[in-house]
This record gives structure tokens, C-alpha cells and sequence, in this order.
């Protein structure tokens, strides 16, 4: 029988598979197109709820982010056999402002910039479980990236 509890480890690995560089969009790394359109759009950070869609973002990168993890969130609370109504809220929200105090035990990671993951998910009693990876990233350029060679499913 599935306990509560296991909503930390869903909220571990929905973050790491978020700041994956296998994250990608159309071949490139999301999290490096997410701080492009934060930049263009003068945002410091982008909150995702994964289980109602997030209207204020009309761009086709969010709304894949939003499918594509509500998707995985079902996934694994069916894998470890958690009742969907257990949930009532969770969501990624993604600092681009972050100090570099904070990044600094991150240094040997990529060049770039610091940024913060915090995925969250709160279950029907009103806890909270979370999961915060700091890491590095560059705005997203297709002249200093290599685009993936997998298949792309966009």
C-alpha cells in the first residue's frame, strides 16, 4: 500500500528529470530555451502547474513543459501506486535570479548562470513535499548549441 510519503521521491525524480539535459524541446535543452523566453519576456522566474494548465503562457515550449510533466506525474503516482486524489497541487517553478552564494557549491557544473528548480507537490492533508537542484544555464543560442540527434517526438 502506497504512503504519503513517497510523494518526496516523485518530486526527486519529476526535478532531475526536469533539469536533465535530456529535457529538450524541438532538440535543444528546455531549461536553456525557458531562460531565452525569460530574458525576451523580462521574468526572473516561470511557475508550472502540472496538474490545472497555466493559461498566462501561450508559448508552445510551456505548453509541452506542462503536457509532458502532468504526463510523467501521472506516470509515476501510478507506478508507485498513489491515488491521483492524493494530489492537489504540484508544479515546477524555475529562479533565474538566484545569488551566486547559493550556486556556489555548484561550480564545477556547465557555464552560464545560476538558476533554481523547486518542484513541489502537496498531498489532500496539506503537506508539502519538494525537491530544489540548483544548477547552471546559458541562454539558448542554436549557433553555440548541438542540436539532439534523437528523435525528435514535436
Amino acid at each position: 500500500m502506497a504512503r504519503r510519503i513517497e510523494l518526496k521521491g516523485v518530486a526527486n525524480a519529476l526535478n532531475a528529470c526536469f533539469v536533465s539535459r535530456n529535457n529538450d524541446f524541438a532538440g535543444y535543452w528546455a531549461i536553456g530555451q525557458l531562460k531565452s523566453f525569460a530574458l525576451a519576456n523580462s521574468l526572473s522566474s516561470m511557475t508550472f502547474s502540472l496538474i490545472k494548465p497555466n493559461s498566462k503562457f501561450n508559448c508552445n515550449l510551456q505548453n509541452f513543459i506542462v503536457a509532458h510533466y502532468s504526463g510523467i506525474l501521472g506516470y509515476l503516482l501510478t507506478k508507485q501506486q498513489i491515488p491521483e486524489c492524493w494530489v492537489i497541487k504540484a508544479g515546477i517553478l524555475i529562479d533565474f535570479n538566484v545569488h551566486y552564494k547559493q550556486a556556489q557549491l555548484f561550480h564545477c557544473s556547465a557555464s552560464g548562470e545560476p538558476y533554481r528548480c523547486c518542484c513541489e507537490i502537496t498531498d489532500d492533508a496539506g503537506r508539502r513535499y519538494a525537491s530544489i537542484i540548483y544548477g547552471r544555464c546559458q541562454p539558448h543560442s542554436a549557433v553555440k548549441e548541438l542540436k539532439s540527434s534523437r528523435k525528435s517526438t514535436i
